[in-house]
């Protein structure tokens, strides 16, 4: 058995529960992280994992609580997870004592969030430093793999079932240039624009740019952003193209007049975008998580539906891997420079991760279709597309950080 589901089954077993599955999110801390004052830093990366945290206004500071297990004085907590608007950034806090220790630097935080096999589930807590008998050193094993190096503000979300870690040949290199790029320091932009933050760092890459606007590096997709959150480039990405499988069979013509909207020339036109609410056609898609299937419904008629594993499929053969590289930015004399400084390395899409963001309406689906005079039909696909790049990351159910404070 897995070690790393060993030692998650004790974890659990020690609040009386029976684990059926979990995943964690690993971080070895940082000199501003603590149990209390300060909490400890969430990264964007790791927002899905943990509870939604409402924030009705981004100008005010919000906070939320959470129960879970503390591994180490067996007890049953209410951890408060904060949103600090200064920054802005999201920290939790009464975790254990033992992360205050920083003279026992590196110190290491585990969170489990476990599925029960009574059908329950929850929240855990571990937490190690440096003074902690060797323990430090198995549990950062157990979470980031042999390979890897503790580093203050390294950090990993992954199942626990998934393969140990070990950086492959073209990741390795990936690694090698991005220090290289890193070394450079303040770079001034190669490009105006939105664009700019990924050209650059490309080119310096040597990635030549390709017709689709994508950056793969011997078959890792490359995404760079600002690193402050809100600050990342809007619009929508494409992941895929899936077309539905329709309930009934209709020619193309049929099935515009079905679904679209006569225009005043009379000819019939869907350009269409549906999330889980009905739109102005009365399109929308309706999540059936028992069945594991996407039913694409007008008004409450269903037309036709997706089942989960086409959509995982085609989501793997897209982005089955992934770095983000973060930068931060600045304008001197009228340029804009970057100094590229943190990578996280992504893989294993989930098709869990994908209907979360279905459900919250931060991936749509797109009808592309209009009829032309000759009674033929033009069809654009059926793309299935972020509404903002931002979003990409959170496809992912394994990250770890690389590079970067």
């Amino acid at each position: 058995m897995n070690e790393l589901i060993k030692y998650a089954k004790e974890l659990v077993r020690s609040a009386g529960k029976t684990l059926k599955s979990a995943a964690l999110f690993a971080k070895v801390l940082t000199p501003n992280d603590d149990s209390g004052r300060h909490g400890v830093l969430v990264p964007t990366e790791a927002y899905s994992f943990f509870p939604d945290l409402p924030i009705s206004d981004p100008s005010q500071n919000a906070t939320s609580n959470f129960p879970a297990f503390d591994s180490l004085s067996k007890t049953h907590k209410t951890l408060a997870y904060k949103y600090y608007e200064r920054y802005p950034e999201r920290r939790i806090t009464r975790l254990h004592g033992l992360l205050n220790e920083r003279n026992y630097d590196p110190r290491l935080t585990i969170f489990l969030f476990a599925r029960h096999t009574d059908g329950s589930s929850g929240y855990y807590f571990d937490c190690a430093n440096s003074g902690s008998g060797g323990r430090f050193e198995v549990l950062f094993a157990l979470c980031f793999g042999e390979a890897i190096s503790p580093k203050a503000g390294l950090f990993v979300v992954r199942p626990i079932d998934s393969p140990a870690f070990a950086p492959d040949a073209p990741l390795t290199e990936l690694l090698f240039g991005f220090d290289k790029v890193k070394s450079l320091g303040w770079i001034d932009s190669l490009r105006q624009g939105d664009t700019g933050i990924g050209y650059t760092f490309e080119t310096l890459l040597g990635i030549k740019e390709n017709n689709e606007q994508q950056a793969d590096f011997k078959g890792i997709e490359i995404k760079c952003k600002r690193l402050r959150e809100g600050t990342s480039s809007s619009g929508k990405i494409n992941l895929f193209q899936a077309s539905p499988v329709w309930l009934e069979t209709l020619s193309a013509r049929n099935r515009i007049r079905a679904i679209g909207r006569q225009n005043p020339n009379g000819l019939f036109k869907c350009h269409s975008q549906l999330t889980t609410r009905p739109n102005n056609l009365g399109l929308l898609l309706n999540l059936l998580i028992t069945n594991r299937r996407i039913d694409l419904c007008k008004q409450a008629h269903a037309l036709g539906y997706w089942r989960f594993d086409t959509l995982g499929k085609r989501l793997a053969e897209k982005h089955s891997r992934a770095v983000f590289v973060k930068a931060s930015t600045r304008n001197t004399k009228a340029k804009i420079q970057f100094r590229y400084d943190e990578l996280v390395y992504c893989e294993t899409p989930s098709i869990d991760r994908f209907m979360k963001l279905v459900q919250d309406r931060n991936i749509v689906f797109e009808f592309l279709m209009s009829e032309n005079r000759d009674g033929s039909v033009r069809n654009h696909g059926y793309p299935w597309r972020l509404i903002r790049e931002e979003f990409l990351e959170y496809l992912f159910a394994f990250q770890i950080k690389l590079r970067g404070l």
